[in-house]
């Protein structure tokens, strides 16, 4: 979340507002009143953007792989909704890259031949990515000029954060592919 959400963030809003109220409540000048709101939010806020996950690297995605294409589709979709739901999207945009870093990394993994449970798993584990892949760019495809999407898009997002963690693991950022492939590119 940019600095700026960070201070619009309602959380944020009651506890400066709480704040001043303590502050009021002791006799405080009204000027301290206000500094003392302002310095609470600001702190929080900055501390906020602090303690917040670093942003990872992205790693590339083999182009006009099946994740590619289902990324471009998604971006094409995003581009039509109200801004207003930006916060929504950033986070399916974020665990539809990992789907497709995963499902990518996944496909490279060199499996022994007469490793038939691992390679079912993994199989198993790639057909889930991109049928929730699928699933995710395709609902956000149909509510595309829908009048309060809200409802629907937070189920989208809710379905997609399952998946994500029940695949974490797989395809995680720095992990080197290998060179044989579980499907044809």
């Amino acid at each position: 979340m940019g600095y700026a959400r960070e201070l619009a963030d309602p959380w944020g809003l009651l506890l400066a507002a709480s704040a001043a109220g303590v502050a009021y409540a002791i006799h405080l000048p009204a000027w301290m009143t206000v500094g003392v709101a302002v310095v609470v939010l600001g702190g929080k806020a900055g501390i906020a953007r602090l303690v917040q996950e670093p942003e990872e690297p992205v790693p590339a995605i083999e182009p006009d792989s099946a994740e590619d294409v289902w990324l471009r589709r998604f971006h094409a979709a995003r581009a039509e909704f109200d801004p207003r739901f930006d916060e929504t999207m950033d986070v399916l945009d974020r665990v539809l890259r990992r789907f497709a870093v995963r499902a990518s990394a996944i496909v490279r993994v060199d499996v022994a031949a007469d490793d038939a449970d691992e390679l079912k798993r993994l199989t198993d584990t790639y057909n889930t990515l991109i049928s929730q892949f699928e699933a995710v760019v395709t609902s956000v495809e149909e509510l595309v000029g829908a009048a309060d999407p809200a409802e629907e898009l937070a189920e989208v997002r809710a379905a997609a954060l399952r998946t994500e963690r029940a695949t974490r693991g797989w395809g995680e950022t720095g992990q080197e592919p290998k060179s044989a492939r579980l499907r044809n590119g």
